[in-house]
């Protein structure tokens, strides 16, 4: 099925590596950077030995991760080096607003590019995951567990919400599990008035 990157519950160092590699490409004067040279500045900036230190850390190799990412485009040139580009927001782009039909696991692992302004909705729990103060690239699964999650970790332990209250977000939790499962089909709504969100893949 192809690499899935580490991303969710222990993804902040996979984060950090996505914000180096940005920082670097905003740098270069280059529309497209050879990889490799990348690979070794972003070991050097974040203090990986190696090659293979960092390929753990991303959970599959260097190439499969910047292919993987839905806002960069990867290539080969006429020497067969690898060379990306990171796709920079269209500030004229129109407001998007995405469908994804979900039937299987399969679908819960593409990977979506969020908007800081983007939301993501499911209509028949009507449930919405919020926007973040910055951008963020996850899997489908990981934004629904994370969802799941933080509601978990908002009633554990509290004594001083209404028995109501803990009960209708156990409930929530409960269905947020039942989609990661896909015990039926379902639908997810992106909402991005900035237009900016991609989904990898596409279709």
């Amino acid at each position: 099925a192809g690499w899935v990157p580490r991303l969710g519950g222990g993804h902040q160092e996979v984060d950090r590596i996505l914000d180096e590699l940005e920082q670097i490409y905003a740098s270069q004067p280059n529309e497209w950077l050879v990889a490799d040279p990348i690979a070794s500045m972003v070991m050097r900036e974040e203090g990986y030995e190696d090659e293979d230190e960092l390929e753990d850390a991303l959970g599959g190799s260097w190439e499969a991760f910047l292919g993987g990412m839905p806002h960069i485009e990867v290539r080969r040139n006429a020497r067969d080096d690898l060379e990306f580009k990171v796709l920079k927001p269209d500030p004229d782009a129109p407001p998007r607003r995405l469908t994804l039909r979900v039937d299987s696991r399969d679908d819960l692992w593409r990977v979506l590019f969020k908007a800081p302004e983007a939301t993501i909705l499911i209509p028949h729990l009507e449930f919405e995951i919020g926007a973040d103060h910055k951008r963020r690239v996850d899997t489908l699964y990981n934004y629904i567990a994370a969802a799941e999650w933080n509601l978990s970790s908002h009633i554990r332990g509290r004594k001083d919400l209404a028995a109501e209250y803990v009960v209708a977000i156990s409930e929530t939790v409960e269905q947020l599990l039942g989609l990661l499962d896909v015990e039926q089909p379902f639908d997810l709504v992106l909402n991005d008035p900035a237009g900016a969100s991609i989904f990898k893949p596409d279709h």
